[in-house]
């Protein structure tokens, strides 16, 4: 069994509770149980249990869109599907220390929205890109109207 515990959101800030609103922002935290996991062979394997996945890009990338799901509310507030990214690694990581990732809601669409997001590794840069997401019912995306506040 591993030490794996889900991201942990650190800090939060909303404009209004229940809703999405410019600039809200969350962080989360994830500490390196993750990628030491995925970077060692699992019960006997050849090859890292991580391997085709780039646990080293994934695993930041993946934080980074936790975190913009966590300004938009978080699950409770569905809008949690990706319907785009595009992000820059700025440095490597090891995989030795937490990773820390905040998303601030930076523009509000009818059916989606957007964040930014950067993921550091203590005091250095590790990912910063943008993530766009929307709440799908049936296959569809579908209006944020009664989510967001203007």
């Amino acid at each position: 069994m591993s030490d794996v515990r889900p991201p942990r959101t650190v800090a939060s800030r909303r404009r209004q509770a229940g809703s999405i609103a410019l600039d809200d922002e969350a962080t989360v935290e994830e500490g390196p149980e993750l990628l030491q996991l995925l970077m060692h062979p699992y019960d006997g394997a050849s090859v890292a249990l991580g391997r085709g996945i780039h646990p080293m890009t994934t695993v930041p990338l993946g934080l980074a869109i936790d975190a913009a799901i966590e300004a938009a509310g978080g699950y409770d507030l569905d809008v949690t599907t990706l319907r785009y990214c595009n992000f820059s690694m700025e440095g490597f990581t090891s995989n030795r220390r937490a990773l820390r990732a905040t998303g601030r809601i930076v523009r509000l669409g009818r059916r989606h929205i957007e964040a930014e997001v950067e993921v550091w590794e203590a005091e250095r840069l590790i990912l910063r890109g943008r993530v766009g997401l929307v709440r799908v019912r049936g296959g569809r995306a579908t209006t944020l109207a009664d989510r967001t506040v203007v």
